[in-house]
């Protein structure tokens, strides 16, 4: 671990020392090697697949990057601040056989644009975390997992704590909703009008839609990457929504009733104010 740029496994004395040492982030501090077992958990965590690029910021010797691409059929790109590191790390990717699929790059993790990853990994002392975390929150896509090994974001709350040897905490990078919506409800060939407003800290929101009188609070709503769920009681009668949101369009399912007689339909909801999240 380097105190900005290595991601990798630090025995307790050490990481103490590094800590105590690492006043400012741009201190050094040592380097040593990531077990087999932490690497292939991080990328299990984050449910690593053909088709994901996987950055692992910190990468030092590469071989979380190298993991990615040669267990999982990934793309990979390690972001790495000392040069001998970089220099080492692709000559390993080209014994492993991956040389095409896993690159490095002699970068500040701070700086080094990140949007087009789908998967994040992270080893880093503290204050780098604390300074990665609503970075990464802005720049990824909706969807995007991100794996934290043993330091946690401060504010953002995991949606899995895995204790495997070590702590690994995934995050899935939510879409931004919070906001008033224009939510219309067709069921039973009727539609109906409404104002849905969201409120939201990272992928936890809240919410209610303006009826006449009132409001009726969404209860259990849920928001993973895209996907988002809710449910509206109007009339003793429990509304439950599901669906995707594509940028200042959310679509999908409603469903009310129980069992063979319940019944579905669809609705939309088209954002009226952006209120940040």
């Amino acid at each position: 671990m380097r105190g900005r740029a290595t991601a990798a496994t630090v025995g307790a004395l050490a990481l103490a020392a590094a800590i105590a040492s690492a006043q400012e982030l741009d201190v050094p501090t040592p380097y040593v090697p990531s077990t087999r077992l932490n690497v292939d958990e991080m990328l299990r965590l984050a449910d690593v697949r053909t088709g994901d690029l996987v950055y692992d910021l910190g990468s030092g010797d590469g071989r979380v990057v190298i993991a990615a691409a040669r267990d999982y059929g990934a793309r990979g790109v390690g972001i790495e601040l000392d040069a001998n590191l970089v220099a080492e790390s692709t000559e390993n990717a080209r014994r492993a056989g991956v040389g095409e699929r896993a690159t490095f790059r002699q970068a500040d993790v701070l700086t080094v644009p990140v949007k087009e990853a789908s998967v994040v990994t992270l080893y880093l002392l503290p204050p780098l975390v604390r300074a990665l975390q609503d970075r990464l929150y802005a720049a990824l896509e909706p969807g995007a997992r991100i794996v934290a090994h043993e330091y946690p974001f401060p504010d953002w709350q995991a949606d899995r704590h895995v204790l495997i040897s070590k702590n690994f905490y995934l995050y899935t990078v939510p879409a931004r909703v919070a906001g008033t919506w224009k939510l219309t409800t067709r069921t039973d060939a009727k539609a109906s009008a409404r104002d849905l407003k969201l409120e939201q800290r990272y992928q936890q929101v809240n919410g209610a839609v303006r009826v006449p009188g009132g409001i009726l609070p969404a209860f259990e709503p849920r928001l993973s990457g895209n996907r988002i769920a809710f449910i509206l009681v109007d009339d003793d009668i429990s509304y439950r929504y599901e669906g995707a949101v594509r940028g200042d369009r959310m679509e999908g399912t409603v469903r009310w009733g129980y069992g063979p007689r319940q019944s579905a339909g669809r609705w939309e909801a088209l954002r009226a104010t952006d209120e940040g999240a």
